[in-house]
């Protein structure tokens, strides 16, 4: 059985390297780097993987712990950055998976035994349809916000001609950053949407109303209609450039203020922390 502290350890140090080599191949401009923090992303993502698969966190009495669903949380965002580089052959979302992903689980290291307690009506498809669909929808949004916020600052950089020198001549262009943005966006909203209809449906039984007004609710949905927006008017307005990369990056930052600040110091459902 591979313990929490030694998945979540080795785990650390494959994604720490892949984050130096990433970012050391973007300031020196090494394909070499780049294309080695890429391959330690994926070996690191290949080590959590299987971790899981042998279910590390059955160990746990009463429920995957806080420090689990972070992690969960990095294997869906490096996760995307793998699938953004094989299908975009752009390298530059897996660097940005990693960091973020190694971050993730910095956090998750202290709270390896604080367990959430899970209702026991909710059983594997509410995972599967809820918490899974919103993780995955989530870290599709992490990439969101990375493109989107360098598309920003590029365009700024560009529009006040300042010289693009160095690193900055390596970084994806405008309409590749557009393009990450658009791919994320479209996948990342049915799957937003199916998270909160299920946690809607499994509402009633569990908590006796299928919207209670709890806080955790409000944030999702007020989320959910700016999401809504943005994938319409993606869709039906053809939206490019600045508008959909500001709203992309704020949708993000209310998602962070929904995990960080409602789940833990909110009275909530969600509590990660129960008083």
């Amino acid at each position: 059985m591979i313990s929490p502290e030694f998945s979540t350890g080795v785990t650390l140090l494959l994604y720490g390297l892949a984050s130096v080599s990433g970012i050391v191949g973007m300031v020196a401009r090494s394909p070499f780097w780049r294309k080695l923090g890429c391959w330690l992303a994926g070996a690191g993502f290949i080590f959590q993987t299987i971790s899981l698969a042998t279910g590390f966190h059955k160990a746990l009495p009463g429920g995957l712990s806080l420090g689990a669903y972070l992690q969960l949380m990095a294997w869906f965002v490096v996760l995307c950055g793998l699938v953004a580089w094989c299908k975009l052959r752009q390298e530059a979302p897996l660097i940005f998976a990693a960091p973020l992903g190694l971050m993730l689980f910095a956090m998750s290291a202290p709270y390896l035994e604080a367990v959430v307690q899970v209702p026991p009506s909710l059983k594997a498809p509410f995972y599967a349809l809820h918490i899974g669909t919103l993780f995955l929808s989530l870290a599709l949004l992490a990439l969101a916000f990375a493109a989107g916020a360098l598309f920003i600052f590029l365009e700024a950089r560009i529009k006040s001609k300042q010289y693009m020198k160095g690193f900055w001549q390596d970084m994806p262009a405008l309409t590749m950053l557009d393009k990450i943005n658009a791919f994320t966006t479209v996948v990342a909203y049915p799957l937003y949407t199916l998270g909160i209809i299920s946690g809607l449906v499994w509402a009633k039984p569990v908590f006796g109303a299928t919207v209670t007004g709890d806080p955790k609710e409000v944030i999702s949905i007020v989320i959910w209609m700016l999401f809504s927006a943005l994938f319409n008017n993606r869709i039906t307005k053809g939206w490019r450039g600045r508008k959909p990369a500001r709203l992309a990056v704020f949708i993000f930052i209310l998602c962070l203020f929904s995990i960080i600040v409602v789940n833990t110091f909110m009275e909530t459902h969600h509590a990660f922390i129960r008083r």
